[in-house]
């Protein structure tokens, strides 16, 4: 039997319409609906400021809609999805992986023939706008086993890195995680060949949600009084790939960022600590989270 990732959604009604409404009013545009929504487990190996390997891992949504496909934190997928509560200190620790990774929310197919990435430097958030572009895939001996699915094999080459993938032809899409696609199936695992980065399929549902993309940029700050997370809404800062990719390098490829994750920050800070277990600290610059303790920055694409 295939694996299902068994979630319950509080789905909201009128799912075609254009535009809908969060619970704080943030007008988001619906893109599509999904025809099915799948969950990853995103690992990346990297090291510590002390040079000590170390092992991050984070759960991210693929929505899968008819030529659009979204990947995002999981956990913010299942925020939007349920539409009730709010994020608060129990979500501190997923925010500091989604930091830590450095993830960024990806839209394939938007608008048509482009690609959209949301990526973050605290204090600011970008909306990178280029034009789609797919790996290089080359078919590989062999078959294996993922979640239930028969998959085969292809390696392919991607904005220099290279990419050993499973995609499963019984799920008919040419998605995949992030930005991976372009195969006669469902990318289910792909791991680059330094064994940095891999995505590996956990579950796949079927529903019916939207697809949609924020007029800004959402970000949480914390309210000291009332001890929880509030979301608030800022414009987005507008950049091309090649300026996002050259700027997260020169920030969190820096030397600097281990051991001082906000030495390229000027002027005031808007800063607020929580400490919730032990030394464990968490601090917000811009309503964007911070760790304390950074990890080596490992980029998914290198040119």
């Amino acid at each position: 039997m295939k694996a299902t990732l068994t979630i319950i959604l509080a789905l909201v009604a009128n799912m075609m319409s254009a535009q809908m409404l969060t619970r704080d009013n943030e007008a988001l545009d619906t893109l599509c609906q999904t025809k099915f929504t799948a969950v990853y487990q995103y690992t990346i190996n990297t090291s510590d400021a002390e040079g000590k390997p170390v092992t991050d891992s984070i759960r991210l949504a693929l929505q899968v809609g008819d030529g659009v496909w979204k990947t995002w934190a999981y956990e913010r997928y299942l925020f939007q999805q349920q539409r009730e509560g709010e994020m608060g200190e129990d979500q501190m620790p997923f925010l500091r992986n989604e930091a830590l990774m450095h993830i960024a929310t990806t839209t394939v197919g938007y608008p048509e023939g482009k690609t959209t990435a949301i990526e973050s430097i605290p204090p600011l958030q970008y909306a990178v706008t280029e034009d789609m572009e797919k790996p290089t895939w080359k078919m590989a001996e062999g078959s294996d086993s993922v979640c239930g699915y028969l998959c085969q094999k292809a390696n392919g080459e991607f904005r220099g890195k290279k990419w050993s993938v499973l995609y499963a032809e019984d799920i008919p899409t040419a998605a995949g995680p992030w930005k991976l696609q372009g195969l006669p199936g469902l990318i289910t695992y792909a791991a680059d060949d330094e064994g940095i980065h891999s995505f590996k399929l956990i579950g796949i549902y079927q529903e019916t949600a939207p697809i949609t993309h924020s007029s800004g940029s959402v970000v949480m700050k914390f309210v000291i009084n009332e001890r929880r997370m509030k979301k608030t809404v800022i414009p987005y800062e507008k950049a091309t790939r090649e300026q996002m990719l050259k700027q997260k390098n020169n920030v969190f490829g820096n030397r600097m960022y281990l051991t001082d994750p906000m030495f390229y920050m000027t002027g005031p800070k808007e800063i607020n600590y929580v400490t919730t277990t032990g030394e464990t600290k968490y601090q917000f610059v811009g309503g964007l989270f911070v760790p304390d303790k950074p990890h080596k920055y490992q980029p998914l694409e290198l040119k």
